[in-house]
């Protein structure tokens, strides 16, 4: 066998293990849905304000409002939300943290007349 022909069955080696690896990807386990919450059902009253998406409405609003974490940010960091998620039509949960120090709080959020969330910080912790 020559050089050309030992780097063809190289090639085709490579071509199968990609494709299998790629079946295995594409195969794998979505997230599951939010268990707590559904925006067709606790977000409808959001739906009826004219929000299309509730969900994203909700954690790209508490997102904006990184004032609303109860650590101040260490070290020169910035305090960030990370993982949200909703509990229902006036509840969520998140993680927060700026690189040297992590926390979380459960919000409660209402929907304002001039169509914004108001956030309030029920219980929070965190650590170093």
């Amino acid at each position: 066998m020559n050089q050309t022909e030992n780097l063809r069955a190289q090639i085709d080696r490579l071509k199968i293990k990609n494709d299998s690896l790629t079946k295995i990807v594409m195969t794998e386990k979505k997230p599951a849905p939010n268990y707590w919450y559904d925006d067709e059902y606790e977000g409808l009253e959001l739906m009826e304000s004219g929000i299309t998406n509730p969900t994203k409405f909700i954690e790209e609003s508490l997102r904006k409002n990184t004032e609303l974490i109860p650590l101040e940010a260490v070290l020169g960091g910035t305090m960030v939300f990370e993982n949200i998620q909703i509990l229902g039509k006036e509840w969520l949960i998140a993680s927060f943290e700026d690189g040297h120090i992590q926390g979380r709080a459960i919000y409660k959020f209402t929907l304002t007349e001039k169509g914004e969330l108001k956030f309030q910080v029920l219980h929070s912790t965190g650590a170093e």
